[in-house]
């Protein structure tokens, strides 16, 4: 054999060895990948029977592990339900364990160990163990970090580190604590352009996409963007209840709650193949408060409370029965119910916070307000429009009733495009409201940013953002907070 042969075989046998110990992704695996895709469509249980036909090569081992993980954790996410997070108690440590048979030098090993710590976490902060959450996150942060300097070209560390850079952006200001204690960097729009780097053709891509719904719905606050994400999604995900869901969840995020509500009422009837989202009950019931149409949001709103295992959304949905009766004119049952829903639940998520706002109050809420704020969250906005008319300002005796009144019209008007009566209204309201604690001035101020940044004037944009944020202690200052402070990094650079 000559020397140039020689040469050529070795190299040969050399890209063999490279080759033989190059990882395959999950979609390379199709056992695997199948059990995967069941569980993203909320198949849980069966994509748990094919993960129990498997018996792991050492090739699999990772995707299996990751697999076996997202449905436990999906599943207590979905449910809040703290028997089930008792009974899986060891499923993170089982799984974490698993890795350790991984090759040093294989990718998946610190990504994936790092996806099922921030899985894992994410669960952790829903049941209030908070220090347990941060040093998870903090683990998975190092991680990841290692994985990045170890394999720069392994795109799906896009994945983790853009839901770190997000999940760090939105913790509660109660909490920043840790992440200075544990020197964790926030950005939410660093971590949005990371995990746009997760595309299409990649394996992760629906669940990746599924994380950027959530912070488009809850963060970016921008209806196209959030819109056009989901349509994409949906494009090639008929079957998907989750996707399904957050289409929906969207829909009446933007006052389009009379599109969603015959698609929403299809998703109680997908089957017993699909694991059952609870939460979808308690958006019918506020669907149909918004409609005023005060039997059915009952009905909806006792099949919510019935089915759902966990403790969020309970005080406010006893609230919302309070609504029904206190709206429909039944003082009585109204009075039984303000009583219920004070002794419910507790008061960690926004819709609860607002509804021990209105129960630490000695008095009900204005029922003609509550009615118009309803109807313009569902985009009912005539009916808003006849429930504001017949307000007298005149009439309004209570400050705080006097600068709801135009904060109202200043939300009607927005969601109706007239930009000019919504300003309006809404300084009306920051100048109305002083110094007070109440949630009007902040979000007069984000809304008013989001105006003037729809305009291109920047500055007044950038004026009323940083604004937004400096209001202290109201029911919505976390969420208001950091839609303000992504706003600003999105117009950071612009003049």
């Amino acid at each position: 054999m000559s020397r140039t042969h020689l040469f050529l075989f070795l190299l040969s046998l050399t890209f063999l060895s490279l080759d033989s110990h190059a990882q395959k992704s999950i979609d390379s695996y199709p056992r695997v990948y199948s059990a995967y895709q069941d569980i993203l469509k909320l198949k849980i249980e069966s994509g748990r029977k094919k993960l129990k036909q498997i018996i792991p090569s050492h090739e699999e081992l990772g995707h299996y592990h990751y697999t076996k993980s997202l449905a436990d954790a999906l599943e207590i996410l979905i449910t809040e339900d703290p028997d089930l997070y008792n009974r899986y108690d060891d499923s993170e440590e089982d799984h974490l364990d698993g890795l350790k048979a991984l090759d040093g030098d294989d990718p998946y090993k610190r990504f994936y160990s790092a996806e099922i710590k921030v899985h894992w976490a994410l669960v952790k902060t829903m049941f209030q163990e908070e220090m347990r959450a941060g040093w998870a996150l903090r683990s998975a942060y190092l991680e990841i970090n290692d994985n990045i300097e170890q394999f720069p070209d392994f795109v799906h560390n896009n994945k983790t580190l853009g839901t770190l850079h997000v999940l760090f952006a939105v913790v509660p200001e109660s909490y920043h604590w840790i992440l200075r204690y544990f020197g964790l960097r926030a950005n939410v729009i660093e971590g949005w352009e990371e995990l746009s780097n997760i595309t299409f053709q990649n394996p992760y891509w629906l669940e990746t996409s599924l994380s950027k719904c959530l912070i488009a719905i809850n963060i970016i606050n921008k209806e196209k963007v959030t819109m056009d994400l989901i349509d994409e999604i949906r494009r090639h995900n008929k079957d998907n209840l989750a996707v399904s869901y957050l289409y929906n969840v969207a829909l009446v995020k933007y006052a389009k709650s009379e599109e969603a509500l015959p698609t929403l009422t299809k998703l109680t009837f997908v089957g017993d193949s699909y694991y059952p989202i609870t939460n979808i009950y308690y958006k019918l019931g506020e669907i149909y408060l918004q409609k005023q149409q005060y039997a059915l949001a009952r009905l909806n709103y006792a099949r919510f409370l019935n089915m759902h295992k966990g403790e969020n959304y309970i005080k406010d949905t006893w609230f919302k029965i309070f609504l029904t009766y206190w709206l429909e004119g039944q003082k009585k049952n109204a009075e039984l119910h303000w009583d219920k829903a004070k002794k419910a639940g507790r008061s960690l998520v926004a819709a609860d916070k607002n509804a021990t706002d209105y129960l630490s109050n000695d008095r009900y809420p204005n029922p003609e307000l509550y009615k118009a704020r309803l109807a313009i969250d569902g985009g009912y906005f005539s009916m808003a429009q006849r429930t504001l008319d017949r307000i007298k300002q005149e009439s309004i005796k209570n400050k705080k009733d006097e600068v709801e009144y135009f904060y109202r019209y200043g939300r009607l008007y927005d969601k109706q495009g007239d930009s000019e009566g919504a300003l309006f209204n809404y300084l009306n309201v920051i100048k109305k409201s002083g110094n007070e604690n109440w949630y009007f001035a902040p979000s007069a101020c984000l809304q008013t940013g989001y105006i003037y940044e729809a305009r291109a004037d920047y500055e007044k944009a950038k004026y009323y953002f940083k604004k937004a944020q400096s209001y202290n202690k109201h029911k919505y200052k976390d969420g208001i907070d950091y839609q303000a402070k992504a706003a600003l990094l999105l117009i950071q650079d612009k003049k």
